[in-house]
């Protein structure tokens, strides 16, 4: 086995390599970072990633981090079950997409859950009910976008996919159980709102591989309810 991918559990940026990997049903290593302990800050990781942050993979001699980067080499790597398309106009739909949805929406989704997390709304609220509107406008794209496909770029499944769900994953669990009057999350669950959406997400989630490379502390947090 040549291929390692370093990740931290939850991380939507290595969720994506780890789904690439999964989905191109390719042998590999999952090497889980603490985060509470800094393991990507120390210098063993840092020798891999001098930005200290995950996902980092190597493969033989080759070493890359930045999860789109990821999924770029290992396309062109391994071929086969292609991550941005077998044709110019499908890898220019894809890439747009993957674009979009880094330009648009996770951007906001990112914004929302620190604050919600960290516990930083209180003198924030006015940018963050900005950004869920971003948040709306934008699963109503991708509804749009969802009405004659099932996957967020075509008929079969795409780096877009890959750089969507993650982050989307992350979000409804993150704010799903959070009320606070001073924001208005009137977009959960996705089912109730976006059904086109939620069932896209299903159909990721049935994708062979899946099931190996989800969060392993939300598996066990499952399994103890």
């Amino acid at each position: 086995m040549s291929i390692e991918c370093y990740y931290i559990s939850g991380s939507p940026f290595a969720w994506r390599a780890l789904l690439g990997l999964a989905f191109k049903g390719l042998d590999f290593k999952m090497t889980a970072l603490q985060a509470r302990e800094g393991e990507h800050k120390k210098p063993d990781f840092l020798a891999l990633n001098p930005r200290g942050k995950v996902p980092a993979l190597t493969d033989g001699d080759t070493t890359v981090y930045e999860s789109l980067a990821i999924l770029a080499y290992l396309d062109r790597q391994y071929p086969k079950k292609p991550l941005f398309g077998a044709t110019p106009e499908a890898s220019a739909l894809i890439w747009q997409r993957v674009m979009e949805l880094e330009n648009y929406l996770l951007g906001s989704i990112g914004n929302l859950g620190r604050a919600v997390f960290r516990g930083t709304v209180d003198g924030n609220e006015e940018a963050l009910n900005e950004d869920i509107e971003s948040i709306k406008s934008e699963l109503a794209l991708m509804s749009d976008w969802l009405g004659a496909n099932d996957y967020l770029a075509g008929d079969s499944i795409s780096a877009a996919d890959l750089t969507a769900y993650p982050g989307l994953a992350l979000m409804a669990r993150v704010l799903g159980n959070q009320s606070n009057e001073k924001l208005k999350i009137d977009f959960l669950p996705i089912a109730d709102h976006f059904p086109a959406v939620a069932a896209w997400m299903t159909r990721v989630e049935a994708m062979p591989g899946f099931g190996d490379v989800y969060p392993p502390h939300w598996k066990e947090q499952k399994a103890a309810e």
